[in-house]
């Protein structure tokens, strides 16, 4: 997820509030039983930071269970490229004091400070924004600051009705404006339409400080390294959970197994899917957080080509499409590697829409915009990658949203245990860091270490 300068002007700080330390995770504890068998269900980084605190307090007979063919869950880094490129999570936000700075400085992996505030705009036109539109996309932030900043409270409003109701009358052309800054700047970081997102979402959760970092090769190196020694196996898609008095009954894809306690980290879109079936069913509760809290998807399109054609000195383009969110934000992946390569981010609606298109229709879209802003005789891309996160059977969206009339409350309700046999992680179950790896990672341990006294 990436966050925005509209963000920050909205909270006063670097998005929200700033912590110091990794609230969230109880103090150290002796293992209550160290031989008793856990089950982790998911090798994403909640299920890995679960397993490995578990291990660090020395319980022996702890077993990750992937349905995926690689560790890693919604951090995905492909090497079909010479160069790496992360169709998963991309950024550390906030690194100072985060835990995930602290396993990249342990594995040696390079990590590159990034500004997406460095970005050159570009009208619907496709010519650079003068002096003069730039100034007043300025005013109309600063209006937009000052109009959700006004009108914060508990109403169960959408973002889009709040931004409304609190701007009043604009003309069609500042309204266009605002929703392209809405879109850049929360819309792509939440991975949803600002018509599903909860008003109170800006005052949602807190962030380290430091801005934002990303790594140049490939995400997964962070962890890949570090896991090796966890029992983890893959290919098992788990298709119910059993659980009594007596243990937890786990049956996959591979099999039947049994453990004494559980803990699950599977994304929220698989358990608003039901993929899995619970036997007895989750508390009514448990089922409510599930069906309230939204699932967001913010899908990838990497392309490569002949040569750069762009200017390499700017860390990314900003595109104000006649249709709000359509191809309008881009990564220059060559400001950071030796190589000619663009991202485009889609969010939300438009992401969902265009999973059902086809990998050409896909590239000729993206392709259109970047003619527009560098002229029709810009060469063909050699190679692409796109991701379709919502249609993931996996994971059925990238991360977590808050929905309309969601608020903390719902959020522990999906992260709360069911008794003493199955724990509930993830970074839709962080009040604090939600949508993050950070937050899924943090949660894991929270989990693990509630495990330990439950």
């Amino acid at each position: 997820m990436h966050r925005r300068t509209l963000l920050q002007l909205i909270c006063g700080v670097p998005l929200l509030s700033q912590l110091g330390g990794c609230r969230g995770v109880a103090h150290r504890v002796a293992p209550r039983n160290p031989d008793e068998a856990v089950l982790v269900i998911g090798g994403g980084v909640a299920g890995l930071g679960a397993a490995e605190r578990l291990q660090e307090r020395g319980y022996r007979n702890v077993t990750v269970l992937e349905a995926r063919d690689r560790i890693g869950g919604r951090v995905w880094t492909s090497r079909a490229w010479d160069q790496p490129v992360d169709l998963g999570a991309s950024w550390i936000h906030g690194p100072r004091r985060n835990p995930i700075t602290r396993l990249a400085r342990e594995a040696g992996v390079e990590m590159r400070p990034t500004d997406f505030d460095e970005v050159t705009r570009y009208g619907p036109s496709g010519t650079v924004l003068s002096e003069a539109e730039q100034r007043k996309l300025r005013r109309l932030e600063r209006k937009a600051y000052w109009a959700l900043g006004s009108r914060r409270g508990r109403d169960a409003a959408s973002l889009a009705d709040r931004l409304s109701q609190a701007l009043g009358d604009v003309s069609a052309a500042d309204r266009a404006m605002v929703d392209y800054l809405i879109n850049a700047s929360l819309e792509q970081s939440f991975a949803e339409d600002a018509a599903n997102l909860d008003a109170g979402v800006l005052e949602f959760g807190s962030e380290f400080g430091g801005g934002d970092v990303l790594f140049p090769g490939g995400y997964d190196s962070v962890f890949a390294p570090r896991f090796a020694e966890l029992d983890i196996r893959t290919g098992h898609v788990v298709e119910s959970i059993a659980w009594g008095s007596d243990g937890v009954v786990v049956t996959t894809s591979q099999g039947v197994m049994q453990a004494d306690r559980v803990i699950l980290t599977l994304p929220l879109g698989v358990l608003k899917q039901g993929a899995v079936a619970f036997d007895p069913p989750l508390p009514e509760a448990k089922q409510a957080a599930i069906r309230a809290m939204g699932m967001g998807c913010l899908n990838k399109l990497y392309l490569r080509f002949p040569e750069t054609f762009w200017p390499t000195d700017v860390e990314g383009f900003s595109y104000l499409a006649p249709t709000t969110g359509r191809w309008s934000q881009w990564l220059n992946v060559r400001y950071y590697v030796d190589a000619p390569i663009l991202l485009a981010f889609n969010a939300g609606s438009f992401a969902r829409e265009t999973e059902a298109w086809s990998d050409a229709d896909v590239v000729a879209g993206a392709m259109e915009v970047l003619r527009r802003m560098f002229g029709r005789s810009i060469p063909e891309p050699t190679g692409f990658q796109r991701t379709r996160w919502a249609s993931d059977v996996f994971s059925y969206g990238s991360y977590s949203a808050l929905r309309p009339g969601v608020d903390e409350a719902t959020v522990r309700a999906l992260g709360n245990p069911v008794g003493d046999r199955l724990f509930f992680a993830g970074e839709a179950t962080s009040t604090e860091y939600p949508s993050t790896v950070h937050g899924a990672y943090l949660s894991g341990q929270r989990e693990a270490e509630r495990l330990m006294v439950a």
